[in-house]
Protein backbone atom coordinates (compact mmCIF):
# COMPACT_ATOMS: atom_id res chain seq x y z
CA UNK A 1 0.00 0.00 0.00
CA UNK A 2 1.56 3.30 -0.41
CA UNK A 3 0.55 7.06 1.26
CA UNK A 4 -1.31 9.41 -0.48
CA UNK A 5 0.63 12.73 -0.14
CA UNK A 6 -2.49 14.96 -2.00
CA UNK A 7 -3.05 18.09 -0.27
CA UNK A 8 -6.30 20.37 -1.30
CA UNK A 9 -4.02 23.09 -3.67
CA UNK A 10 -6.49 25.35 -2.37
CA UNK A 11 -5.05 26.05 0.67
CA UNK A 12 -1.83 26.65 2.34
CA UNK A 13 0.31 27.87 5.21
CA UNK A 14 -0.62 31.36 4.95
CA UNK A 15 -4.44 30.52 4.23
CA UNK A 16 -6.43 29.88 0.91
CA UNK A 17 -4.40 29.73 -2.80
CA UNK A 18 -6.12 31.17 -5.03
CA UNK A 19 -5.67 29.27 -8.89
CA UNK A 20 -7.80 29.01 -11.98
CA UNK A 21 -10.47 31.26 -12.81
CA UNK A 22 -10.14 32.93 -9.81
CA UNK A 23 -6.36 33.59 -9.08
CA UNK A 24 -4.45 36.50 -9.94
CA UNK A 25 -3.00 35.10 -13.00
CA UNK A 26 -6.61 34.95 -14.70
CA UNK A 27 -7.57 38.66 -12.97
CA UNK A 28 -3.78 40.01 -14.64
CA UNK A 29 -5.16 38.08 -18.14
CA UNK A 30 -8.89 39.70 -17.61
CA UNK A 31 -7.67 43.29 -17.32
CA UNK A 32 -5.37 42.79 -19.74
CA UNK A 33 -7.93 41.50 -21.71
CA UNK A 34 -10.37 44.55 -20.95
CA UNK A 35 -7.82 47.69 -21.52
CA UNK A 36 -7.07 45.75 -25.07
CA UNK A 37 -10.70 45.54 -26.59
CA UNK A 38 -10.75 49.73 -25.20
CA UNK A 39 -7.83 50.31 -27.09
CA UNK A 40 -9.14 48.58 -30.16
CA UNK A 41 -12.52 50.15 -29.74
CA UNK A 42 -10.94 53.61 -29.22
CA UNK A 43 -9.08 53.15 -32.28
CA UNK A 44 -11.45 51.83 -34.28
CA UNK A 45 -14.17 54.75 -33.00
CA UNK A 46 -11.57 57.07 -33.92
CA UNK A 47 -11.12 55.61 -37.26
CA UNK A 48 -14.72 55.54 -38.00
CA UNK A 49 -15.04 59.00 -37.38
CA UNK A 50 -12.22 60.25 -39.47
CA UNK A 51 -13.82 58.30 -42.23
CA UNK A 52 -17.20 60.24 -41.03
CA UNK A 53 -15.48 63.49 -41.29
CA UNK A 54 -13.63 62.74 -44.75
CA UNK A 55 -17.09 61.48 -46.07
CA UNK A 56 -18.82 64.93 -45.02
CA UNK A 57 -16.37 67.18 -46.50
CA UNK A 58 -15.86 65.27 -49.71
CA UNK A 59 -19.43 64.93 -49.77
CA UNK A 60 -20.15 68.60 -49.40
CA UNK A 61 -17.64 69.69 -52.29
CA UNK A 62 -19.06 67.25 -54.42
CA UNK A 63 -21.99 69.42 -54.02
CA UNK A 64 -20.32 71.98 -54.28
CA UNK A 65 -18.96 71.04 -58.12
CA UNK A 66 -15.73 71.20 -56.61
CA UNK A 67 -12.86 70.15 -58.78
CA UNK A 68 -10.47 67.33 -57.87
CA UNK A 69 -7.46 69.02 -57.29
CA UNK A 70 -9.34 71.11 -54.91
CA UNK A 71 -11.25 67.63 -53.20
CA UNK A 72 -7.40 66.58 -53.14
CA UNK A 73 -5.82 69.61 -51.72
CA UNK A 74 -8.41 70.20 -48.86
CA UNK A 75 -8.46 67.05 -47.59
CA UNK A 76 -4.78 66.89 -47.27
CA UNK A 77 -4.68 70.23 -45.62
CA UNK A 78 -7.74 68.77 -43.10
CA UNK A 79 -5.73 65.31 -42.53
CA UNK A 80 -2.12 66.38 -42.21
CA UNK A 81 -2.93 69.62 -40.14
CA UNK A 82 -1.73 71.59 -42.54
CA UNK A 83 -3.69 74.94 -41.88
CA UNK A 84 -2.87 74.52 -37.71
CA UNK A 85 -6.99 74.42 -36.89
CA UNK A 86 -6.94 77.99 -38.68
CA UNK A 87 -10.00 78.72 -41.11
CA UNK A 88 -8.84 78.33 -44.89
CA UNK A 89 -10.05 79.08 -48.33
CA UNK A 90 -8.74 77.19 -51.43
CA UNK A 91 -9.02 79.24 -54.64
CA UNK A 92 -9.47 77.16 -57.49
CA UNK A 93 -8.07 79.88 -60.63
CA UNK A 94 -8.59 77.30 -63.39
CA UNK A 95 -12.81 77.71 -62.64
CA UNK A 96 -12.18 80.67 -61.09
CA UNK A 97 -14.00 79.65 -57.79
CA UNK A 98 -13.27 80.21 -54.00
CA UNK A 99 -14.12 77.68 -51.45
CA UNK A 100 -14.46 78.86 -47.74
CA UNK A 101 -13.42 75.93 -44.70
CA UNK A 102 -13.87 76.87 -41.19
CA UNK A 103 -11.44 75.95 -38.51
CA UNK A 104 -12.59 72.29 -38.47
CA UNK A 105 -12.05 71.46 -41.89
CA UNK A 106 -15.77 72.40 -42.83
CA UNK A 107 -17.12 73.73 -45.87
CA UNK A 108 -18.87 76.89 -45.19
CA UNK A 109 -19.34 77.91 -48.67
CA UNK A 110 -17.66 78.45 -51.77
CA UNK A 111 -18.12 81.48 -54.61
CA UNK A 112 -17.17 82.69 -58.11
CA UNK A 113 -14.08 85.18 -57.74
CA UNK A 114 -12.18 87.54 -59.85
CA UNK A 115 -8.70 86.86 -60.67
CA UNK A 116 -5.67 87.85 -62.59
CA UNK A 117 -6.25 89.03 -66.40
CA UNK A 118 -3.84 86.64 -67.49
CA UNK A 119 -2.75 83.09 -66.39
CA UNK A 120 0.14 82.67 -64.53
CA UNK A 121 1.51 80.82 -61.09
CA UNK A 122 4.22 83.19 -60.49
CA UNK A 123 3.85 86.98 -59.16
CA UNK A 124 4.08 88.49 -61.85
CA UNK A 125 1.62 91.54 -62.66
CA UNK A 126 -1.14 90.77 -63.72
CA UNK A 127 -1.37 87.44 -62.95
CA UNK A 128 -2.32 85.66 -59.23
CA UNK A 129 0.46 83.47 -57.71
CA UNK A 130 0.00 80.05 -56.46
CA UNK A 131 0.69 78.61 -53.26
CA UNK A 132 0.13 78.56 -49.57
CA UNK A 133 -0.46 81.77 -47.99
CA UNK A 134 -0.85 82.98 -44.52
CA UNK A 135 -3.18 86.20 -43.43
CA UNK A 136 -1.63 89.17 -42.57
CA UNK A 137 -3.07 90.63 -39.64
CA UNK A 138 -1.46 93.90 -39.55
CA UNK A 139 -1.69 94.49 -43.03
CA UNK A 140 -5.18 93.29 -43.08
CA UNK A 141 -6.18 95.21 -40.16
CA UNK A 142 -4.92 98.66 -41.97
CA UNK A 143 -6.14 97.79 -45.75
CA UNK A 144 -9.35 97.31 -47.01
CA UNK A 145 -8.95 93.89 -47.83
CA UNK A 146 -7.99 90.58 -46.25
CA UNK A 147 -4.00 90.39 -46.95
CA UNK A 148 -2.56 87.15 -47.52
CA UNK A 149 1.58 86.95 -47.74
CA UNK A 150 3.83 83.70 -49.06
CA UNK A 151 7.38 84.54 -48.72
CA UNK A 152 7.88 88.33 -49.43
CA UNK A 153 4.38 87.94 -51.59
CA UNK A 154 1.44 89.61 -50.77
CA UNK A 155 -2.35 88.85 -52.18
CA UNK A 156 -4.81 90.40 -51.15
CA UNK A 157 -8.91 89.41 -51.38
CA UNK A 158 -11.47 92.59 -51.76
CA UNK A 159 -14.94 92.84 -51.65
CA UNK A 160 -17.04 93.80 -54.81
CA UNK A 161 -17.35 96.82 -55.65
CA UNK A 162 -14.48 98.20 -53.86
CA UNK A 163 -12.38 101.48 -54.81
CA UNK A 164 -9.79 98.82 -56.69
CA UNK A 165 -12.23 96.75 -57.94
CA UNK A 166 -11.65 96.47 -61.68
CA UNK A 167 -14.54 98.12 -63.70
CA UNK A 168 -17.18 95.97 -64.76
CA UNK A 169 -16.21 93.89 -61.74
CA UNK A 170 -19.98 92.96 -60.87
CA UNK A 171 -20.63 92.23 -64.55
CA UNK A 172 -17.95 90.11 -64.75
CA UNK A 173 -18.48 88.07 -61.38
CA UNK A 174 -21.92 86.96 -62.45
CA UNK A 175 -20.75 85.78 -65.99
CA UNK A 176 -20.47 82.01 -66.49
CA UNK A 177 -17.46 82.37 -68.69
CA UNK A 178 -13.77 81.76 -66.49
CA UNK A 179 -12.14 83.95 -68.92
CA UNK A 180 -15.13 86.77 -68.20
CA UNK A 181 -13.43 86.58 -64.26
CA UNK A 182 -9.92 87.57 -65.80
CA UNK A 183 -10.02 91.11 -65.44
CA UNK A 184 -7.87 92.15 -62.01
CA UNK A 185 -4.12 93.19 -61.42
CA UNK A 186 -3.73 89.76 -60.25
CA UNK A 187 -5.98 90.14 -56.41
CA UNK A 188 -8.91 88.42 -55.55
CA UNK A 189 -12.22 90.05 -55.59
CA UNK A 190 -15.52 88.44 -54.17
CA UNK A 191 -18.87 89.26 -53.91
CA UNK A 192 -19.45 91.76 -51.29
CA UNK A 193 -22.16 89.32 -49.35
CA UNK A 194 -19.70 86.68 -49.42
CA UNK A 195 -17.37 88.81 -48.08
CA UNK A 196 -18.91 90.35 -45.17
CA UNK A 197 -20.16 86.86 -43.92
CA UNK A 198 -16.67 84.86 -44.91
CA UNK A 199 -13.91 86.48 -45.17
CA UNK A 200 -14.35 90.23 -43.13
CA UNK A 201 -13.79 87.83 -39.91
CA UNK A 202 -10.59 86.56 -41.31
CA UNK A 203 -8.91 90.36 -40.90
CA UNK A 204 -8.45 89.71 -37.33
CA UNK A 205 -7.23 86.06 -36.78
CA UNK A 206 -4.69 84.02 -38.47
CA UNK A 207 -5.66 81.80 -41.41
CA UNK A 208 -4.69 80.25 -44.31
CA UNK A 209 -5.62 80.23 -48.27
CA UNK A 210 -4.02 77.59 -50.42
CA UNK A 211 -3.90 78.99 -54.34
CA UNK A 212 -3.97 76.16 -56.72
CA UNK A 213 -1.67 76.65 -59.62
CA UNK A 214 -3.21 77.01 -63.08
CA UNK A 215 -0.15 76.32 -65.74
CA UNK A 216 2.26 74.28 -63.15
CA UNK A 217 1.44 71.12 -61.57
CA UNK A 218 -0.20 70.72 -58.48
CA UNK A 219 2.60 69.06 -57.30
CA UNK A 220 5.24 71.70 -58.84
CA UNK A 221 3.49 74.04 -56.14
CA UNK A 222 2.31 71.79 -53.13
CA UNK A 223 2.99 67.97 -52.99
CA UNK A 224 0.09 66.44 -50.87
CA UNK A 225 1.19 63.02 -51.23
CA UNK A 226 0.31 59.45 -49.76
CA UNK A 227 4.30 58.67 -49.12
CA UNK A 228 5.32 62.46 -48.67
CA UNK A 229 3.20 64.29 -45.57
CA UNK A 230 5.25 67.48 -46.07
CA UNK A 231 3.71 70.42 -48.49
CA UNK A 232 6.42 71.51 -50.58
CA UNK A 233 5.20 74.94 -51.77
CA UNK A 234 6.69 77.66 -54.04
CA UNK A 235 8.27 80.34 -51.63
CA UNK A 236 8.92 82.80 -54.34
CA UNK A 237 12.58 84.30 -53.95
CA UNK A 238 12.48 87.76 -52.57
CA UNK A 239 15.48 89.61 -54.47
CA UNK A 240 13.16 89.12 -57.39
CA UNK A 241 9.96 90.17 -56.49
CA UNK A 242 8.76 92.96 -53.68
CA UNK A 243 6.00 92.86 -51.27
CA UNK A 244 2.82 94.41 -52.31
CA UNK A 245 -0.77 93.44 -51.94
CA UNK A 246 -1.50 92.60 -55.75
Amino acid sequence: MFKSTYRDSRTGPEGPVLHGPSGPIFYTALIALVVGFGVYFDRTAATTAAGAETATVQADLASARASDNVRHVAQWAIDSGDHGGLPFVVVDKELARLFAFDAAGRLKASTPVLLGAVRGDAPEVPATPAGRFVIDTWQSSVKGAVVMVNGDVALSLHALPSPVSPGRGLERLASNRVEDKRISDGSLHVASDFYQQFIEPLRGQTGVAYVLPEVLPLHGVFNPGPDDDALRVAQWPRQQFSRRPS
